[in-house]
């Protein structure tokens, strides 16, 4: 049995805190607060980016067609080993477009995080829709 320690599971919050408050986000700014200046990103649609300042205009360019993104967590797995750490994350995503319409998603999110002076800061996201027919939501652990 593995056992956690009251700072692991401090981590954990803390990087459970960090992806809750992305997730809440709708700027580039917000959304790159707690980047590293040499992220690697992978996005959908297929995007990908070295650095906060093609995520800053991605996530700008994106949010400003939308009158509201609300996302719900649904299932997180948090890993922490050191000065590293991993949430994955399965996400509802509702977006309400300025046009009036409406999108709905479901998708699966990994952000990974390093220790640098102290703080916690995300060096690679990647987020996918589900490829290969419907899916539930659900992981299946062995």
């Amino acid at each position: 049995m593995t056992r956690i320690t009251g700072s692991q599971q401090r981590d954990k919050e803390v990087l459970t805190s960090i992806v809750k408050e992305m997730a809440q986000s709708m700027t580039g700014a917000q959304s790159t607060k707690h980047w590293s200046e040499d992220a690697l990103w992978f996005d959908i649609p297929a995007f990908a980016s070295r650095g906060i300042q093609p995520a800053l205009k991605m996530f700008d360019r994106v949010f400003s067609g939308f009158k509201s993104c609300k996302i719900d967590i649904l299932e997180e797995d948090v890993v922490i080993n050191g000065d590293m750490g991993i949430v994955c994350t399965i996400q509802r995503v509702n977006i309400v477009l300025k046009s009036g319409d409406t999108k709905q998603a479901l998708v699966r999110q990994t952000d990974c995080f390093e220790r640098r002076g102290g703080e916690w800061w995300l060096i690679h996201e990647h987020a996918s829709f589900p490829a290969g027919g419907e899916w539930d939501g659900k992981i299946i652990t062995a």
